[in-house]
């Protein structure tokens, strides 16, 4: 492994003070301290936000600046930790937003689509392996890696649901290792296609989200994700040869799998997607609520890891 100690958790003015964006509470509140001590690390990469407070009751999603000051690398592996209570995701993405709009360790709150333009940001490495709850990791072959550029600008993007009646603090990690350049084989990124656009109606109802492939990859797994009102999800591949095969399904969908989906992995025999082929994901959904449900309340979501790729690819249709 190269060791670079490159360790960000950076504190600028009123961010260092605990309430962080995405956290609504007033001083007088009581706030529930649910900031876990992460154990000591030998990671290359340890990036480690401030920690933040979410309202009673919310959904909330934060975004943290920060730039790679080291050279070209490849990123093989990584563990992606938060809490296990109120965790959804925790990631990182790459950006390309102004470092004067947004200076590094700036947090701020990224909940609402739109809070932040969508074509700023794009995943950089997404965990392949998620143990348990609040836990999850990235364990790459050897001789692939995702490609992290010299001086490129990364986000990350924290997502967590407060189940409680007082606000709480919550703190998430993320520790990465890497490999010199020379040393990478082939480079692998994530795949996502996905929906931000759609709006579900009270009671049952579907979102399909139709992709072709603009390039011949691989896959190292496929998954499927959705929230609480998923109720079924399933993805078809459509061959060149005129021939559907269904890829992966989930016929009940369980809440738990909000945080822990089925994976489809592809160790033995890989999966091979040619340029002209296409996926179809449908995402059912019985929506409880009185009110019409959108992104990110709810999500229908293909995505894993596939190469060569040097960049991630991402197909975002109209719901």
């Amino acid at each position: 492994m190269m060791r670079c100690a490159f360790v960000v958790s950076v504190c600028l003015g009123a961010s260092c003070a605990g309430d962080q964006p995405g956290a609504k509470a007033g001083a007088g509140d009581d706030v529930f301290d649910a900031t876990l001590d992460y154990p000591a690390t030998d990671a290359d990469i340890v990036l480690e936000p401030p920690p933040f407070t979410i309202d009673a009751y919310a959904d909330a999603m934060t975004c943290w600046f920060s730039t790679w000051e080291g050279p070209d690398v490849g990123v093989v592996s990584g563990r992606f930790l938060q809490s296990p209570s109120y965790g959804h995701h925790v990631i990182v993405m790459r950006t390309n937003a102004d470092a004067d709009d947004y200076p590094d360790g700036t947090q701020v709150d990224c909940t609402a689509s739109d809070a932040l333009d969508m074509t700023e940001m794009e995943p950089f490495v997404l965990p392949d392996a998620p143990i348990e709850k609040g836990t999850s990791l990235l364990d790459l072959p050897p001789g692939m890696a995702n490609k992290l550029k010299a001086g490129e600008r990364f986000l990350v993007q924290s997502h967590h649901v407060n189940y409680e009646g007082q606000p709480i603090r919550v703190n998430d990690r993320i520790e990465l290792d890497i490999v010199p350049i020379a040393e990478v084989e082939v480079f692998a990124a994530p795949l996502v296609h996905t929906s931000t656009s759609f709006s579900l109606p009270p009671g049952p109802s579907e979102v399909v989200v139709n992709c072709t492939f603009e390039e011949s990859v691989s896959f190292l797994y496929v998954l499927g994700h959705m929230h609480e009102w998923g109720t079924a999800i399933t993805v078809d591949y459509h061959k060149a040869d005129g021939s559907t095969e269904r890829l992966y399904g989930v016929d009940e969908w369980q809440v738990g799998f909000r945080d822990l989906p089925p994976i489809d992995y592809y160790d033995e025999q890989p999966l091979t997607v040619e340029a002209g082929e296409s996926f179809t994901t449908t995402c059912a959904y019985d929506n409880t609520t009185n009110e019409p449900l959108g992104f990110p309340e709810e999500m229908c979501v293909m995505t894993g890891i596939a190469y060569p790729l040097t960049v991630p690819v991402i197909c975002d249709v109209e719901g």
